[in-house]
């Protein structure tokens, strides 16, 4: 049986390595809207092309292409530390 004290030390040592993290939350947070962005305009693209116009098919390609293009810089900013 352990005593009170292994726990709360545990308990503090997890604490500090959650508020010790190198990367930033909010870093995460963009990226998960970005790749969610992406993966959206690609399956309207995917599903959807043959009822859409050129005008609207091509506003999506641009949006798919700018948003491969940020998340992309994001990942290296992200993955430089």
């Amino acid at each position: 049986m352990q005593s009170s004290g292994d726990w709360t030390g545990g308990l503090i040592t997890a604490m500090s390595d959650f508020s010790n993290m190198r990367k930033s939350v909010i870093v995460d947070m963009i990226m998960v809207q970005l790749i969610s962005l992406t993966l959206g305009c690609f399956m309207i693209i995917a599903f959807n092309s043959g009822s859409m116009d050129s005008t609207s098919l091509s506003y999506l390609l641009v949006a798919l292409f700018g948003l491969f293009s940020f998340t992309g810089m994001v990942y290296r900013k992200f993955s430089q530390g």
